[in-house]
């Protein structure tokens, strides 16, 4: 990694001030590099005052989770030795300070849904059992956690309470009247909790569609629908933008659009990969991975600054 020292904020998550990229080497695009290392850096998910940014690369011998707010090194935060990554935005909760994730097991394909407090490494485990668990997010109240869970062959979503017990496993419940198919990386919208956003394909043969919709399934749309791979889907800091990537052009971008209209912007333009889109909700840039250094799936952290929206 770039710097040297790190130190994570507490779980009370305030910052005076949060850190926006300084111009160093600007891509055609306006992209700028954040932060590189030797291994990929993705999943990334901020805090919900933007001032720690969370992503999972590999160390030691399995994927763990890190974070940093930019200025300081990275800073490892799961030492389980089990494949660690996060979900998209609401992973970190401000309700009750903790990061929700998935530790996975990639011998057996077990997997687990942990927290830990913004400020500490002791682990909740909240689900336990022999089936594949993953993307967890907290919804906006933060008394309950939404993860996706393969049990018949398709990703299908399920939710279960929030209890801060240590170790106390949860009966899950499945959501009903979600569309049919694989459901991947869900989250509620921040402002109102209104909304979920998801990836979906109706069948392992189809494209990826990026949808809403209500918490009870109801009301449902894909969002800049294509005859492409929609994938990464992640809020704005309100409940009217997210950002999403795609290759709709060719290669993977990073996409913008709106939840009320057709409206559609494309963020980055480079031969390189471009995914795993993180909306600051507090400042006006969007964090992503990309291989432009290595061109070879090592993916780094660029920053690009948000555009002017309609």
């Amino acid at each position: 990694m770039k710097k040297t020292v790190f130190t994570l904020l507490a779980a009370t998550l305030l910052m005076a001030s949060c850190y926006s990229p300084e111009e160093d080497e600007v891509w055609p695009d306006g992209s700028i590099l954040w932060l590189s290392g030797i291994y990929a850096d993705t999943a990334l998910s901020w805090s919900p005052y933007g001032d720690i940014l969370f992503f999972s690369t590999f160390a030691d011998g399995s994927t763990r989770l890190f974070g940093t707010d930019g200025l300081n090194a990275p800073a490892e935060r799961t030492f389980t030795g089990m494949d660690e990554f996060m979900g998209p935005l609401g992973a970190w909760n401000a309700s009750n300070g903790r990061i929700v994730y998935t530790a996975l097991n990639a011998d057996s394909l077990r997997s687990q849904i942990r927290s830990i407090a913004g400020n500490d490494t002791y682990v909740t485990i909240h689900i336990q059992d022999s089936l594949l668990n993953a993307f967890p997010t907290y919804n906006v109240a933060g008394d309950s956690i939404l993860y996706c869970c393969q049990v018949t062959g398709d990703w299908r979503l399920y939710q279960i309470s929030y209890t801060h017990t240590p170790d106390s496993l949860e009966t899950p419940a499945l959501l009903q009247g979600f569309p049919d198919g694989d459901i991947l990386r869900p989250s509620y919208s921040p402002e109102t909790g209104t909304w979920v956003l998801f990836q979906h394909r109706a069948s392992a043969s189809d494209d990826w569609d990026i949808m809403i919709a209500h918490p009870d399934g109801s009301n449902s749309k894909v969002l800049a629908q294509n005859s492409a791979d929609d994938i990464h889907p992640t809020w704005g800091p309100d409940d009217q933008w997210v950002a999403f990537s795609s290759d709709r052009t060719g290669n993977y971008e990073i996409y913008l659009a709106n939840v009320d209209s057709d409206t559609l912007i494309q963020l980055t333009d480079d031969p390189a990969i471009d995914q795993y889109p993180a909306w600051n909700p507090r400042a006006n840039w969007i964090a992503f991975s990309s291989d432009r250094l290595s061109g070879n799936w090592n993916m780094d952290i660029f920053a690009i600054d948000e555009p002017d929206l309609p």
